[in-house]
């Protein structure tokens, strides 16, 4: 076959009816080795990738385009190439398609689709902010563009900005009635703890072709979990170095009533260590409600019951304000509890005031930061402070793969000896790795941690290397049970209440109605 003849059958091909048969591709392949002339390969690659996207097979299309635009690029119009650039981004090879973009925006800087699809690339990509800054540059010369709009506010919404996207999702729905944006405007009010807009925006969504049915499958369980009632059970083994051991089973009711959340929560404990072997109970009744858009606070109030030599019973309870701040959250707290992880604890009575303050920012798409600052103020007399701080940084998206550091200082101003861990200048840095992995029936997550830590106690300075983790591993036969075994252990000695090494086991189960 000459070259005359195979630019024949690629003219034929261009001007061919849509649907495209097996045969077709197999009629473009062996064309493709009767021919050396570069330019004719680079338009029967492009031809071959249109057969492989009529055939649903974007992974082998996308290999045929790149193909195409490496051997003779300069041979195609520019609508050709974008949307060849198009479908390399369909076909999740992202980096690729970014680059065909900016090369077509270097040559025609205000190729409006060309600007668009580049804005959501890049947010596919999880560089929000430079998709923002390129839907921006589309909106600035074209304000109503529907493309761009929604994707500024898919950039938004995945940033945390909710209050930022809500307001352009709304006009969208009002002006267009979008699937895209009725969805990202649900997914926005259930962040935002708008229950009730939330299952409005769900049951107002008709989805029209698969992606879209499959978007709104997973948004229907994402709003499930979010807002229907549930039944959480759950069993915890701890054991210490200073051969404290405790079984704990807590039940755990929640249900909502427009924006409100009302929950009831019951604890057992029974601690036990070589000398001592003592008993609590725990009920609390709860409500955390929306006030706003960018503030929702919660309350509860319950008893605690202590049984060793004989019974008592002290009131316990909290008050919580959350708001939403910049792209995270910060919030106070002030709360009244009874200390029950050790028998010695439960047999000293010791009550705690704590009063907390925290601020959680994400600072880029990958980089986030969380403060916090508790006062503890305790029925023996002692007091302390309590600051931690948490860096973090993604390496992965999906799956979920973190690497950071935790640094926390504690200091006591005295050690009382009734039970707990009451160190002076009490620091500690780790460095933790961590990885989340969730599909539709199972999920894990894995966490590992190394450091050091510093404290001075009844006089005697410790210095010791540190190290632990923790995980767990759940599975879901259902889509409103979830199944899971906790683990979590080290000698970090401020992670638990008595200062020592430590190892906690347990299951969970969660029904969700």
């Amino acid at each position: 076959m000459n070259t005359a003849q195979v630019l024949l059958i690629v003219s034929l091909l261009a001007f061919a009816p849509g649907v495209v048969s097996a045969q077709t591709v197999e009629q473009l392949k062996q064309s493709l080795l009767a021919t050396s002339d570069r330019s004719a390969q680079s338009r029967l690659y492009k031809q071959l990738g249109d057969a492989f996207v009529e055939k649903d097979d974007l992974e082998q299309a996308a290999e045929a385009y790149l193909r195409a635009l490496e051997i003779g690029r300069d041979g195609f119009a520019v609508r050709e190439r974008l949307q060849m650039a198009i479908y390399l981004s369909w076909a999740d090879r992202l980096p690729e398609s970014k680059a065909e973009l900016n090369g077509i925006l270097k040559q025609e800087p205000n190729n409006i689709a060309a600007r668009t699809h580049l804005a959501r690339v890049l947010a596919w990509s999880g560089e929000l902010g430079d998709a923002i800054a390129q839907a921006d540059l589309v909106l600035k010369n074209a304000p109503d563009h529907k493309e761009a709009m929604l994707v500024k506010a898919d950039a938004l919404q995945w940033q945390g900005r909710y209050l930022e996207a809500i307001p352009i999702y709304q006009q969208l729905v009002d002006r267009d009635s979008d699937y895209d944006a009725r969805a990202g405007l649900t997914r926005s009010m259930l962040a935002v703890k708008n229950r009730t807009a939330a299952l409005a925006g769900l049951n107002s969504l008709n989805p029209a072709n698969a992606r879209q049915k499959r978007d709104l499958a997973k948004l229907s369980d994402a709003v499930d979990q979010e807002a229907s009632p549930a039944l959480e059970g759950r069993y915890n083994y701890y054991h210490d170095s200073d051969r404290n051991r405790l079984n704990r089973y807590s039940l755990i009711g929640n249900a909502w009533n427009g924006n409100q959340k009302y929950g009831l929560n019951y604890r057992h404990t029974d601690d036990d260590d070589p000398s001592r072997d003592n008993r609590a109970e725990e009920l609390q009744v709860n409500v955390y409600s929306r006030l706003t858009d960018r503030f929702a606070g919660g309350a509860g109030v319950g008893f605690t019951q202590l049984d060793d030599r004989h019974t008592s019973n002290f009131p316990t309870g909290y008050v919580r304000l959350d708001a939403r701040l910049w792209s995270g959250s910060a919030g106070a707290s002030v709360t009244r509890e009874v200390l029950t992880d050790t028998a010695e604890l439960i047999e000293n009575r010791i009550r705690m005031t704590n009063v907390g303050l925290y601020l959680t920012q994400p600072l880029t798409e990958r980089f986030s930061i969380h403060a916090g600052y508790n006062y503890k103020s305790f029925s023996d007399g002692n007091h302390a402070n309590d600051l931690q701080f948490v860096s973090q940084y993604a390496i992965f998206l999906a799956p979920r793969i973190m690497i950071g550091h935790r640094f926390r200082f504690l200091d006591f101003q005295q050690q009382s000896r009734s039970g707990f861990f009451d160190p002076n200048n009490y620091l500690a840095n780790r460095a933790f790795t961590s990885a989340y992995y969730e599909n539709r029936y199972f999920y894990t997550y894995l966490e590992g941690f190394i450091g050091y830590q510093t404290f001075r106690r009844n006089g005697v300075a410790s210095a010791n290397v540190i190290h632990g983790g923790a995980g767990s591993l759940g599975v879901k036969p259902i889509a409103k049970l979830a199944v899971e075994v906790n683990v979590e252990g080290g000698n970090f000695a401020a992670g638990s209440a008595s200062g020592f090494s430590y190892f906690i086991v347990g299951p969970r189960i969660v029904l969700r109605f």
